[in-house]
């Protein structure tokens, strides 16, 4: 982790001393007064964090609250403070907002920085232990990227210290800058990558150090793990659990503003993990959790969805398909994208992987957020964990002081949540035929999916589940899902 030089670090911190209370009461400000007031209280904030005034900063926010944003760019107060260089000013906002929220261009305070050349802010956001060092802008490019722009300043200034200093900071002398380089460069250089200028200008010292810089290949461990994905399989319904699927909808029900379109071939896109076997755990094993695979893929694939499954993957290899599921082409052809995973579970906030250790169900959607996945922005997205919770006991020893900072940040939107319990001890019996809650959910879609809206959906999924005598209540948490769904709806 890269942290602030030590005398860097001294001069900023002076100022910016702040317990977790004070955050937490500045959190929750809202802004008060009258309108021309907090108006007039918003512009002179963000003129006071341009000229580093931390004291006025910490004053004015009192009345404006941490959460406000620049109406014409989106940007936050800490996108300010990185883009005017202000380090002692960067070191107080970020006790409140969350260093990867984007900008109208879906950029972080750190790409704002890496952009401009200011290695000192840059540094102390990247030694911030949640920033996400890979989040892409809208033009798909990392703050590494972006510190493209000031390594051509600082091979065409032949400063060797710069180049070096950058270097160290992650940027890569043979990145495409594209629109990032100026138009001068490009027309009557003809060059493109920092590398290139430096040969064309016969730069040695500089081309010395691209050499001896260069970044390293790609640890074999990325590529080893098998990423194939296996499209999900049309398995014959077993009739007695899970009825067949109505294909006759009725007519003039889901269209309109107020209505998520879903009008696309394929439907949606499924993404199954199921966790049924566990690292040197034979006596965690949920055995049956095939035929909830086989009876989702049954009742998703004849209502028009595509998608993959996979079993029992390690945190690693699951990060890994999940990542690459947000990356995937697909997504931009689609209605909408549904997750389904089941394992041991953590209350409702952390799930069991193979190798024993645990993801949490809040990374796995913001995995999702619209900068991290524009191809799904506006898109309804849904969650559905099933987890038998109580059986397994996190033994994970918990630092002694684990509170932490709750911070502004990008929200999830269009998204909805469904936990198979309400995270108490819930121990299910895995049997042949599946979970109950697997069960109930398929055989509603398989009755219901072709007319009733998710909200009359879920009032049948529940009388199902009364029906099949599922432990513990299903819970249904809306994040910003403000339209009306239909998995299978009229054309």
């Amino acid at each position: 982790m890269l942290t602030p030089p030590r005398e860097t670090q001294s001069k900023v911190q002076r100022n910016s001393v702040m317990t977790r209370a004070a955050a937490r009461r500045l959190l929750a400000r809202s802004p008060n007064h009258n309108l021309l007031h907090v108006a007039d209280k918003r512009m002179e904030v963000f003129e006071a964090i341009e000229e580093g005034k931390t004291q006025r900063v910490r004053e004015l926010i009192q009345d404006t609250g941490p959460a406000i944003r620049r109406d014409n760019t989106d940007c936050t107060l800490l996108h300010v403070a990185a883009a005017s260089n202000q380090l002692d000013v960067v070191l107080f906002l970020l006790k409140l907002i969350n260093p990867n929220i984007v900008n109208k261009e879906g950029r972080t305070p750190a790409h704002l920085a890496a952009i401009k050349g200011h290695t000192q802010v840059l540094r102390i956001l990247l030694a911030d232990e949640e920033l996400n060092h890979d989040k892409r802008d809208n033009s798909n490019r990392t703050y590494k990227d972006l510190l493209s722009a000031p390594l051509f300043e600082a091979v065409l200034g032949n400063n060797r210290s710069r180049v070096q200093e950058l270097l160290k900071l992650g940027v890569d002398p043979d990145y495409h800058a594209g629109s990032l380089v100026e138009g001068l460069l490009e027309e009557e250089l003809q060059v493109v990558t920092a590398r290139h200028l430096a040969l064309t200008l016969n730069q040695e010292p500089i081309i010395r150090l691209f050499a001896k810089e260069r970044p390293p290949e790609k640890a074999t461990e990325d590529t080893n793990h098998s990423l194939s994905l296996t499209s999900c399989e049309l398995h014959p319904a077993r009739d007695q659990l899970i009825p067949r699927l109505m294909m006759n909808p009725r007519t003039g029900q889901a269209s309109g503003p107020d209505v998520y379109k879903m009008d696309t071939d394929p439907r949606g896109y499924v993404c199954i993990l199921s966790y049924s076997s566990f690292k040197d755990r034979p006596d965690l094993d949920l055995e049956g959790s095939h035929s909830d695979v086989n009876n989702l893929s049954n009742v998703f694939g004849k209502m028009g969805y595509t998608g993959h499954s996979h079993s029992s993957l390690t945190a690693h290899q699951t990060k890994q398909v999940l990542t690459s599921v947000r990356d995937m082409e697909v997504l931009d052809h689609v209605g909408c994208a549904v997750f389904v995973i089941s394992s041991h579970g953590v209350g409702n906030e952390k799930f069991l992987t193979n190798d024993m250790k645990l993801l949490t169900t809040e990374w796995v959607c913001g995995l999702f957020k619209d900068s991290e996945c524009p191809r799904l922005k506006h898109k309804p997205k849904l969650f559905i964990f099933d987890f038998c919770c109580g059986y397994y006991k996190d033994q994970t020893p918990r630092p002694c002081n684990t509170a932490k900072y709750t911070r502004v940040e990008e929200p999830l939107r269009d998204m909805m949540c469904l936990y198979s319990n309400d995270g108490s001890f819930t121990s299910y019996t895995f049997t042949d035929d599946g979970t109950p809650f697997i069960t109930a959910l398929c055989r509603t879609l398989a009755q219901h999916a072709q007319g009733k809206e998710l909200g009359e959906m879920y009032r049948e999924f529940l009388k199902e589940c009364t029906r099949t005598s599922l432990a513990g209540a299903p819970q249904l948490r809306n994040f910003s899902f403000v339209k009306q769904f239909y998995f299978n709806p009229v054309y």
